[in-house]
């Protein structure tokens, strides 16, 4: 066991993690190494139902959730009510990302996407659940769904990051943080008898880390992919976090803690199998697995049945995911707009973005993504790409 610790310590500390991914054989290995049982063995607050959802995540398909007008929030019940709300804002609105308008995508051909993650607004409930725990991750998935060429596999952009501790006298490392009256610590307000505070507003993404740049271009062939989003707290801190403390430590970072840009999808399973090995309690605030995404109208029409398609259209603009049993209803959003990433009325003062945005949608947790979609071409000549 303490042979599997240093080792997992060394790939991580050193930044070996994606070259290891990247050789099918010693990925096997590292899956091997990790099964359940071996998990079990290594880490006393291993969480079962947490390595079955991330040792099954590439394997299994989300459904876009489209709420029915009138549904009020907390209607649905079970897994369901985490699975992220894909909204899309442009100058026309707010509107499901499963319900836009078809003939407004790329025609056909390949895509390439630049999805920057932009801002995190937690509200109290969820707040409070993160001054309970010990830490919180939120985790970005996005993947190919057909390989750049026959001969090799399609491949996934993931990044995996630390939210800093609201937890009183802890200090922010983030560079990327962004704060204001709107992003207080929850404990300390109280403790001064403050008033119950809306929530808090955090700015994640961070311009100068390589993996966040890979994110600035993500190729999917043949206009189609997959997203995911998971967002949680733990209820101890997990072992990979433990190990991890030495990265953020030696690079002055809070977030990301681990990138894996372009990784192949034998690869990410077999990081997945460890990440879900290394969970501890999880508490899912956004539980996702991975959701089809159609950036051509090709894309879409090769289903078959574009009309019954079951994903999300990928355009330029902001995407919102809220989980569901959180959602409002669109028509308490068309009187408000999106600035840097924040949901705020009009005209909101640059210095008061995160205030605004903490004290509107007061209970609703979101994360904003800025996506552009435009098209690529890969190749000259060739037959044109084809999705299933």
């Amino acid at each position: 066991m303490t042979e599997r610790r240093d080792l997992l310590k060394n790939v991580l500390t050193f930044g070996a993690l994606q070259g290891l991914m990247a050789s099918p054989a010693a990925a096997r290995g590292v899956a091997a190494l990790f099964d359940s049982g071996s998990a079990q063995e290594i880490n006393p607050d291993f969480d079962a139902e947490a390595y079955n959802f991330w040792s099954g995540f590439l394997g299994n398909v989300a459904e876009p959730v489209v709420l029915l007008k009138g549904q009020s929030r907390g209607g649905r019940s079970g897994s369901g009510d985490l699975q992220p709300v894909f909204l899309h804002y442009d100058p026309k609105g707010f509107k499901n990302a499963a319900e836009l308008d078809a003939s407004e995508l790329i025609p056909e051909g390949d895509v390439s996407v630049s999805l920057n993650t932009s801002t995190i607004k937690i509200a109290p409930q969820d707040q409070e659940t993160f001054e309970h725990l010990q830490n919180a991750q939120i985790r970005v998935d996005v993947a190919q769904k057909t390989p750049i060429l026959p001969v090799l596999e399609a491949m996934a952009y993931t990044v995996v990051s630390g939210m800093v501790s609201m937890k009183p006298g802890a200090k922010s490392k983030s560079k990327g943080a962004s704060g204001s009256e709107g992003g207080r610590n929850l404990s300390s307000m109280m403790s001064a008898g403050g008033k119950r505070p809306s929530g808090t507003v955090q700015s994640i993404a961070v311009e100068s880390d390589a993996a966040w740049q890979k994110m600035q271009n993500i190729i999917l062939p043949g206009g189609e992919g997959r997203w995911a989003l998971n967002l949680e707290a733990q209820k101890k801190d997990s072992l990979m976090y433990k190990l991890l403390q030495n990265v953020i430590k030696e690079t002055g970072q809070f977030a990301p803690m681990i990138g894996l840009p372009g990784i192949a999808l034998s690869g990410l399973q077999s990081f997945n199998i460890l990440y879900g090995a290394m969970h501890a309690k999880p508490v899912p605030i956004i539980k996702s697995s991975p959701l089809r995404v159609f950036a051509t109208q090709e894309a879409l029409e090769r289903t078959g049945a574009p009309g019954a398609a079951t994903g999300i259209m990928l355009k330029s603009g902001t995407y919102i995911l809220i989980p569901a049993n959180q959602t409002p209803e669109l028509e308490k959003l068309k009187d408000l707009t999106v600035i840097q990433g924040r949901i705020v009325p009009p005209k909101t003062q640059a210095t008061q973005l995160d205030a605004a945005a903490a004290d509107m949608l007061k209970d609703v947790t979101y994360v904003t993504f800025d996506v552009e979609a435009k098209p690529a071409r890969l190749f000259s000549g060739g037959e044109p790409r084809k999705s299933t």
